[in-house]
This record gives C-alpha cells, structure tokens and sequence, in this order.
C-alpha cells in the first residue's frame, strides 16, 4: 500500500492539473463512447429454416427423394449473428468508420443524431461513470511514475476510451461488437509503438516484444478456452483477449499479461459467486467476462508491473 510520502507529488498543483485534465479527457471519452452503446442490441437467436411442404409429402411418400429428414444447418442451435448497429428510434442501420470505432456519419459525430430519423442518441451514463474515474487514474499515474514517456497518456486514455463503452455493452447485452474492437487494435498498436520508442532514456524495442508477445499469449489462452468450453466464453472474449494482452503485456511483460488473466477470472468468479449468494444469478447464468477482462488490464497497465501477491 503506497505510504503517504509516496503520495506526496499529487498535491503538486502540476500534479493537481494533470489529473484534472485526464479526467476531463476521460468524461468526453464517456460522452463520445456512451452514444455508441444504444445503437447495439443482442445476438440474434437462431430461427429455423421453413421447411418445404412439397419437400416433406414427397419424402413421406415411399420411394419419395425428399431432403426433409435431411440435418438442416440453419435449425443447429447456436446464434445467427449479432445485428448491426441501429439506431434506437428508428432503426435504421448505421455505417462505422472501418479503421476507428466512430459512426461515419458526420451528424451522428457532432450532435449525436441519427442521419435517418434525426433523433438524437443520448449517451449512457455508464460510459461516463466509468471513463472519468479511470482516466482520472491514469494521470495520477503519470504522475506518480515520471520516467513514463509523455506519449504512455495518449495510449493509456484509448483503453479507457474504448474499454468504457464495451464494458456497459457487455453488462446490457453480453457483447463484444465488432465495431468497436477490430478498429481498437490498430491504433492501440501505433500509441503503444510511439510510447515504447520514444522514453526519457531512448527507445525501447523490448516493450514492443513484450507486447506482441502479451498478446499472441493471452490470445493463445482464451482460444483455447472458448474451444474447450464455447458455452462458457464467447468469440467476442477471444476477439478483445488480444488487445488486453498486448497493453498488460507492454506495460508488465508477458508474465504482467498472465497474470492480468488470472485476476480477470478471479473477480468474474467472486462477483459470480457473490451473485449466486444473493440469490441474482444461478450456475447456468450467463455473465459477461469483458468488463472483468478490461479492468485487470487497466490495473496492471497503471501497476506497471505484474499484479502477484507481496510475500
């Protein structure tokens, strides 16, 4: 536990507007983020396929060359696929940048109004509850640990962007949409490379192996999970493993990215057994793991070091 000394460089006034100003980066991160949250609803069920009456009189009929008692692909249980984007009064299907995790729509961007039905999407508070007091944290960081590059803020504020929104997704729906996590990795991977090559002691390149190392590990770790046990994770888990790996694993190496895991699943078991407890959650219940996923990350990637117990 950090003594007060340790905590002294906050009551710097530079410390003091630091902080201030993440945690004002970080509620217009909430605000831009929690607009994309309505606009994503639940994966779909899977229907089944009609089936061909003629298909199924002729198959009947002895000698008859029906498919009906054929195995149908469509009536295999599973899910059909998450629904695109949709705008939550009217709709309407909304198009995403391909390499940023922002409507394309240049009013959507501003006024936060749908470009079909000119309604405007309201933000939810959940992103901005969650973004402001991590990136509040996160300055507190940079000030506590001054040998960070000044570029480690920028890369540091785009988990926070982006892990905010898909936290609440995740808690609403139980998904991980592909919209927000596919365009994540690239510019993850550029602020990350721009704070591992330009420290105050000159640049770094075995950051940047710890990180693609954290990622290609924890992505290895959670596929094999969702193969062994699919009912019990989802793709999307698998999808955003990769990039909670490559920032513990930039920030802590490939064991800080590990043990990110680790303590993922520890809060996701305790919360779920806590749920249980009080009678809100049965064993078969789904529960999403992304939130926990993202919060281990963060904290180790503020940690700057593996989070293992202190003997």
């Amino acid at each position: 536990m950090p003594t007060p000394s340790a905590l002294a460089p906050l009551a710097d006034p530079w410390a003091v507007a630091v902080i201030a100003a993440t945690a004002l980066a970080g509620l217009l991160a909430g605000h831009l983020g929690g607009r994309l949250v309505p606009l994503f609803g639940p994966a779909r069920p899977r229907t089944p396929a009609p089936v061909d009456a003629a298909a199924a009189r002729d198959d009947a009929t002895p000698g008859g060359t029906g498919t009906a008692g054929a195995p149908q692909p469509d009536t295999a249980p599973g899910e059909e696929g998450p629904p695109p984007p949709r705008c939550p009064h009217c709709r309407a299907e909304l198009r995403f940048w391909r390499w940023f995790p922002l409507v394309s729509d240049r009013a959507f961007r501003g006024r936060g109004s749908c470009p079909h039905c000119e309604q405007v999407v309201r933000p939810h508070p959940g992103a901005l509850l969650l973004a402001a007091p991590a990136a509040a944290l996160a300055g507190a960081a940079a000030v506590l640990h001054p040998d960070w590059t000044p570029l480690w803020l920028p890369a540091v504020l785009w988990l926070v962007a982006v892990g905010a929104p898909l936290s609440v997704i995740d808690l609403r729906v139980q998904r991980l949409p592909d919209a927000l996590v596919r365009p994540a990795y690239p510019v993850a991977a550029a602020l990350i490379a721009l704070a591992a090559l330009t420290p105050p002691g000159g640049p770094a390149p075995g950051r940047l192996l710890d990180a693609v190392l954290g990622m290609v590990l924890v992505t290895v770790l959670y596929w094999v999970l969702w193969r062994v046990h699919p009912r019990g994770m989802g793709l999307g888990d698998v999808r955003l493993s990769g990039l909670t790996g490559l920032y513990a694993g930039w920030a802590a190496g490939p064991l800080g990215a590990l043990t990110a895991v680790f303590w993922a699943f520890a809060a996701f078991s305790a919360v779920g057994l806590a749920l249980m407890a009080l009678r809100r959650a049965t064993p078969g219940s789904a529960f999403p793991l992304g939130p926990f996923m993202l919060a281990g990350t963060l904290a180790t990637v503020l940690a700057a070091r593996p989070l293992l117990p202190e003997l």
